[in-house]
């Protein structure tokens, strides 16, 4: 098997990771109810703050992004309440799933994948299935690329369901696309932190509205270890997490928060990710291979783009492989007749630009020659 340190990794999630963050994880071990760790929570909070665009509550979670999904489902629903699970894509209805799996009453309209939701369709899907406790979202939905219109969403809730609250999954696109929480007036933002923030697994990061908070209050039994409302309620108390968490991807967060700072702060980092996904559609157009996603919906952070019948996708994953890169096939049931660029993270438009010379290389080997000018 090739080992993996050879292999440049380019799926839209766990991203790469740079040397100076693995290094970062191996810091001295501090204790979890030390002043060290109120120092490390200080530290780290005010940059997660600036990704979400608020300036509320953000919680910190030692957990995967399904976890900590599953514990906005369970915080968030009123005995006999209702969910409504907007679903364009695998991973949206993963969150679904897991509502279900909790024995929520939860329902799901669905979209076909590559497309998204935006202020009209959703006012239609609440006219037909409100009032409900809580509405969830993808906002990159990363098995296909599409990103929906999360203050679209925001305004048709509030239009039809005001008390409804907007949850929405931002696991693919914080920290490499906008947020604005306080701006769309979103109520819970919760996502892992292995993709655009270019960082090891196993930690979830959150931001929660006053709104939620009290929502959070009226639901009995939300669990403890992944509970958004315990959590927010033990850093106010202890300024420390309440449970012990993953100590070292939190230090490696503080030194690429600090990285962020230096190269001109969040803006300028979703600045980039647009940069490369504008590299990606110029290949993309000079090339006249599809997009899954639609023109209207394509997220900075990830491109699924099909192989419209030109070639076998196995035949590019392994061009990609004995050439050093670690890409594969689509998601799911696109896993044959698509691949997807993860633009994202610690990337840059250099790599991609890399990343697609490569592309032209396979493909001029497996019978497809790049087109003038490209």
């Amino acid at each position: 098997m090739t080992d993996p340190t050879d292999l440049k990794l380019f799926i839209p999630g766990p991203t790469h990771v740079r040397k100076k963050l693995l290094e970062a994880q191996g810091s001295p071990m501090i204790g979890h109810r030390s002043e060290f760790m109120k120092e490390l929570l200080a530290d780290i909070l005010p940059g997660v703050r600036e990704c979400f665009g608020t300036q509320g509550d953000v919680a910190v979670l030692s957990c995967s992004s399904t976890a900590a999904m599953e514990g906005v489902s369970r915080s968030v629903t009123r005995p006999g309440g209702k969910l409504l699970h907007l679903v364009n894509g695998n991973f949206s209805n993963l969150w679904f799933k897991l509502s279900i799996a909790c024995g929520l009453n939860a329902i799901k309209v669905e979209k076909e994948w590559g497309d998204a939701w935006d202020e009209s369709s959703v006012t239609k899907a609440l006219k037909e299935h409100g009032p409900v406790d809580a509405v969830f979202v993808a906002h990159c939905e990363t098995s296909t690329g599409a990103l929906s219109d999360i203050a679209g969403i925001a305004r048709a809730v509030r239009s039809q369901c005001a008390e409804a609250l907007v949850c929405v999954d931002v696991t693919s696109s914080a920290c490499g696309v906008a947020i604005d929480f306080d701006t769309i007036d979103i109520d819970v933002a919760v996502g892992g932190v292995q993709k655009a923030w270019a960082l090891p697994a196993a930690l979830a990061l959150a931001a929660i509205s006053p709104r939620a908070k009290a929502r959070m209050d009226e639901v009995p039994g939300r669990g403890y270890t992944n509970d958004l409302r315990s959590a927010l309620q033990y850093q106010d108390d202890k300024g420390m997490t309440s449970t012990t968490p993953s100590i070292s991807v939190m230090q490696a967060l503080r030194v690429q928060l600090g990285d962020i700072a230096e190269s001109g702060g969040m803006a300028a980092r979703f600045e980039k990710h647009l940069e490369m996904q504008r590299i990606v559609r110029e290949w993309l157009e000079n090339h006249e291979f599809s997009v899954l996603a639609g023109e209207a919906w394509r997220s900075p952070t990830v491109t699924s783009i099909g192989c419209d019948g030109r070639f076998a996708m196995s035949e590019l994953v392994k061009g990609y492989r004995d050439a050093g890169y670690f890409i594969t096939g689509g998601y799911g049931k696109t896993k044959e007749t698509h691949w997807r660029i993860g633009h994202m993270g610690d990337h840059s438009p250099e790599c991609v630009r890399e990343v697609l010379a490569v592309t032209d290389t396979i493909l001029q080997r497996i019978g497809l020659a790049a087109p003038a000018g490209a």
